[in-house]
């Protein structure tokens, strides 16, 4: 896909269903990671590598869901 958009020179598109699964998903590693006592530095990676976001997008889920109390 981005070998397409490359020809034909726009951008990739997040539709609104992936951008919900990617914060489903990132809310869940950091609440896990959190759980079993890695640091913020491991989570980040993790959702680097297992979701696939930016180092920027991750900090910023890091901080909407790391360390949330009821």
């Amino acid at each position: 896909m981005k070998k397409l958009v490359n020809i034909m020179g726009g951008s990739v598109i997040e539709t609104e269903s992936e951008r919900l699964m990617c914060m489903g998903a990132a809310k869940m590693v950091v609440e896990l990671g959190q759980e079993n006592g890695l640091d913020d530095e491991v989570i980040l990676k993790q959702m680097q590598e297992k979701i696939g976001v930016s180092l920027e997008k991750a900090k910023l889920y890091l901080a909407q869901y790391g360390k949330q109390h009821a």
